[in-house]
């Protein structure tokens, strides 16, 4: 029979079946990708009768994260909201406390590893690159006393925080996060800064390592000229720095000796001043070899530093709220949002090369979390609807629809 639609028509229909297929193909894709990583690496204690397998509670897991909501909120939801099956928070709290903090972070950097990996096999991390040391703090509003709790300012009603420190790559095309380690109070810089950078040179070519300017200190410098790697960091503004740049025209290489408080430590580093794009003089402390027709490239160089505040804010899309006050929890739950948003950046190098498609969008966290958790629920608990069939026909009985 003779097709009578208009040709456009035939096109829009074509074109939604195409997109459909692409966002099926591209949720198998990220389903695959979760199984390669999170399921070899992160394995729950779950006994071999358990009423749920893993892929449920990454479900529930997935669901709290880009929801930004607790799980107990979220089983709700989905047991109302659903046919399959979920844990409750409870449950899932019980599984998650059987863990220690050093088995959760082996665990989630195996998973890491395996990510870079792959990134290494696109040919994205084979050169040097440019990365951040940072550190972020949870506030806590339980008992400062309680373990892993340091203190910090004043801030959102709370002094108290959970601390961890992550090392970035903040490549334009490459922000994925290589390693990240909780901070206990009274924690040294300079040590953190070595382990980091240790763990991180045997994965990666570091080329610069940006920072801000709370790991200025003689230890952390040092520590830098030791392990040969190259640092940049605003300087700090104290008397003997004013000194130095007074009557000082930009673009201008200083030689300079850091101490430390009680002067009986120094390390020589380069203060750099030069002007920013505003004509606004800028003054940075680096160990790197510069000459002066090149300084002003110390601004775009630092500015790749933002990359790592950039992957902060995307990690918090897929992290779930809690008021446990259990530490290995909050630590799964930094842990599997850091997982999450590097599952994410890397899928968005996947689909570098179909962004001129049309009808392809960008991958969104919240796209890339409804496709991770479609794929989590196919994967799960029988349906409600399965299990009523399964009971009629076990009992000898018929089901009719």
């Amino acid at each position: 029979m003779k097709d009578f639609r208009p040709a456009h028509s035939k096109i829009e229909k074509t074109h939604d079946i195409d997109k459909t297929q692409e966002r099926s193909r591209l949720t198998h894709k990220v389903l695959g990708l979760a199984k390669r990583i999170l399921l070899p690496n992160l394995k729950f204690k779950t006994h071999h009768n358990c009423k749920f397998t893993r892929y449920d509670y990454f479900k529930l897991l997935t669901y709290a994260g880009t929801h930004h909501c607790y799980a107990e909120g979220s089983s709700n939801n989905l047991k109302f909201g659903s046919e399959t099956l979920c844990p409750t928070a409870g449950a899932l709290f019980h599984h998650l406390k059987k863990f220690s903090k050093d088995e959760l972070s082996r665990s989630y950097q195996q998973a890491t590893d395996d990510v870079i990996l792959m990134a290494k096999n696109r040919g994205l991390l084979n050169g040097p690159v440019t990365v951040a040391i940072d550190l972020t703090d949870e506030r806590y509003y339980g008992n400062k006393n309680d373990p892993m709790v340091v203190g910090t300012e004043y801030k959102l009603g709370t002094t108290n925080a959970y601390r961890f420190a992550t090392l970035t790559v903040t490549e334009k095309h490459c922000r994925l996060v290589i390693r990240a380690i909780p901070v206990a109070e009274g924690f040294k810089k300079h040590e953190v800064v070595a382990d980091l950078i240790a763990y991180a040179k045997e994965r990666i070519e570091i080329g610069l390592v940006c920072m801000d300017r709370g790991f200025h200190s003689t230890e952390v410098y040092s520590t830098f000229d030791a392990m040969g790697v190259k640092y940049l960091t605003p300087a700090i503004m104290t008397s003997r720095t004013l000194w130095a740049i007074r009557a000082q025209q930009p673009p201008k290489i200083i030689p300079f000796v850091v101490k430390n408080r009680d002067r009986d430590k120094n390390v020589q580093t380069n203060l750099v001043v030069v002007l920013d794009d505003d004509m606004e003089r800028m003054c940075y402390f680096t160990n790197m070899e510069v000459d002066r027709m090149h300084t002003r490239q110390l601004n775009k160089l630092y500015a790749k530093r933002w990359g790592i505040e950039t992957a902060f804010r995307e990690m918090k899309k897929f992290k779930a709220k809690t008021t446990s006050k259990n530490y290995v929890i909050r630590w799964f739950y930094f842990l599997f949002s850091m997982c999450l948003y590097n599952l994410w950046e890397y899928s968005n190098m996947l689909l570098s090369a179909l962004n001129s498609r049309p009808g392809i969008p960008d991958m969104t966290t919240l796209m890339f979390g409804t496709l991770l958790f479609n794929g989590f629920e196919q994967c799960g608990a029988p349906t409600q609807f399965i299990i009523k069939v399964l009971k009629i026909l076990a009992q000898g009985g018929h089901f009719t629809n």
